[in-house]
């Protein structure tokens, strides 16, 4: 009787406490990655002709980009699973969020059309009109005082803050995510990313037992941001499972681009990135030591190469070998961009560069 009261009590422990990404199976995963095609007619992943078919890898499925079964207007696939364990505790005051989006989500409420909804959403549109002021970021963070996860990632309007649904307007362009497991002790650091990058928050909520340990994000909740010197912060990130993660933040003072300024110098290496590019595009410069060029075209998998054009999402891959980096992140290569935050996360990954390297199928050169 003991031990059978000892199971029950440790398995409660590990179910309350293990606030992490979840893999494609809703078990704790150290990280994970999709890359969610555009909308074409095509035969997989399932869903793609909807819009809503995506590639999946994880920590321990490194450099496997597999088609997902279950599209991402199902319940039951890596994201809703990750992002169900804060809809099914978000009346605990003790446990921290925080989701934040240039293009702020609604909430189910408020997709409804009842009054206080409707009311809701005009406010928003309000704040939307000014959302140049913060920075061009995504993402959402879920922790208790043990653990928790970083989703990183480009859709627009997404996720809604009450229950899990993919958003109408996310499925014509190819997106990205990223999400990684952390312990308390990385939270820290993860505000202060944010404190750079200025994120314009629609859901939050901070334990006052969490604010003294996190100022930085404190600050983040309370509507504050960094200004003045120095424009970037660059911190190492190490995953619960051991995975150091290099993130990028800028703020909007840094006033230049995030790749070509910041991420290549410092990682040593050119890269090729796959970001939105609609007007205001940053000239070519040939000139650089670690020179930063655009994507032109995708392959992922066996899906029909598409050109940029049908690409939201933000991605930059070294051109070396020797320095296998893949980063994933929520902003774009335009000029438009440089007086805005944003940011970028890299992983040091041989078996996820040569997967991401091999879905290159064009870029510009000098």
């Amino acid at each position: 009787m003991e031990k059978l009261l000892a199971l029950i009590f440790f398995g409660y422990i590990s179910v309350v406490c293990s606030i992490s990404c979840k893999d494609q199976n809703n078990k704790d995963v150290d990280w994970f990655i999709t890359y969610k095609m555009p909308k074409q007619a095509d035969s997989s992943p399932p869903g793609i002709a909807n819009g809503v078919g995506f590639y999946y890898m994880d920590s321990n499925l490194a450099g496997d980009l597999k088609p997902s079964t279950n599209d991402l207007s199902s319940s039951d696939q890596a994201i809703a699973y990750t992002l169900q364990q804060y809809y099914s505790q978000q009346s605990n005051s003790d446990l921290f969020h925080v989701m934040y989006n240039d293009e702020m989500a609604a909430s189910l409420e408020e997709k409804s059309g009842s009054a206080w909804g409707w009311l809701k959403e005009k406010v928003k549109s309000v704040l939307r009109s000014k959302a140049v002021e913060y920075g061009h970021t995504k993402g959402v963070v879920f922790f208790d005082n043990d653990a928790g996860y970083w989703l990183v990632h480009s859709v627009p309007k997404f996720p809604l803050s009450d229950s899990y649904v993919y958003p109408d307007n996310g499925m014509i362009y190819a997106q990205s995510m990223l999400c990684m497991s952390f312990k308390y002790s990385e939270l820290s650091k993860i505000g202060t990313q944010l404190y750079y990058n200025h994120p314009q928050i629609y859901s939050s909520n901070l334990p006052t037992s969490m604010a003294a340990d996190n100022p930085d994000l404190a600050k983040v909740i309370g509507g504050q941001y960094k200004s003045g010197a120095p424009y970037s912060s660059t911190l190492d990130l190490t995953t619960a499972g051991g995975t150091t993660f290099k993130s990028f933040a800028k703020s909007a003072d840094f006033n230049q681009d995030l790749y070509a300024s910041l991420v290549a110098p410092t990682l040593k290496t050119p890269l090729d990135v796959e970001t939105w590019r609609r007007g205001d595009e940053i000239p070519q410069n040939c000139s650089l030591k670690y020179g930063v060029q655009n994507v032109e075209d995708m392959k992922v998998g066996t899906s029909t190469t598409f050109k940029y054009t049908k690409d939201h999402s933000k991605v930059g891959i070294s051109t070396q070998a020797s320095a296998p980096y893949t980063c994933i992140g929520d902003i774009n290569r335009m000029t438009s961009q440089f007086v805005r935050g944003g940011g970028t996360i890299c992983i040091n990954n041989a078996a996820v560069w040569t997967t991401y390297f091999q879905m290159i199928a064009t870029a510009d050169s000098c």
